[in-house]
């Protein structure tokens, strides 16, 4: 049976979604969804909240979320999708991640820096998640 990574996109009415950087990866790609695995102790969208607010210090509650189903992602997990629409998005520079990881005897930041995608660039996503925008846009446009 496959894990699941649970994410929040938090988009605006353009089609805009913030990226979190991921650390170590080329400065024009490597952008993701605030994601993660989902613990066994937790739901799916427990575990999205939490994501966000270790890789981006925002806090938003369940009822601020909508729920786009779970997907194919890679060969070993399948990602819930839950939307988070905003006028509004968050100031990139306000953000910080609280989430690290050790290489080399050093810790990291999960996310090294956040920007706002413009919907004409989401190609700056990592390649497997360029197949989810169809369905991110069709929970956005309802």
């Amino acid at each position: 049976m496959k894990k699941i990574t649970a994410a929040i996109v938090i988009i605006n009415p353009n089609g805009d979604i913030l990226g979190c950087h991921g650390t170590n990866k080329p400065r024009n790609s490597g952008f993701d969804f605030p994601k993660g695995l989902v613990e066994p102790d937790e739901t799916d969208i427990e575990a999205a909240i939490r994501e966000l607010r270790e890789e981006t210090s925002l806090v938003l509650d369940d009822d601020q979320l909508i729920d786009c189903g779970v997907h194919p992602h890679n060969k070993e997990k399948n990602i819930h999708i839950f939307l988070h629409k905003t006028d509004i998005i968050p100031d990139p520079k306000n953000l910080v991640c609280q989430s690290f990881f050790t290489l080399n005897d050093k810790e990291y930041p999960e996310c090294d820096f956040f920007e706002i995608i413009p919907r004409s660039e989401r190609s700056k996503f990592n390649k497997v998640l360029q197949n989810k925008f169809d369905i991110i846009d069709e929970y956005n446009n309802k």
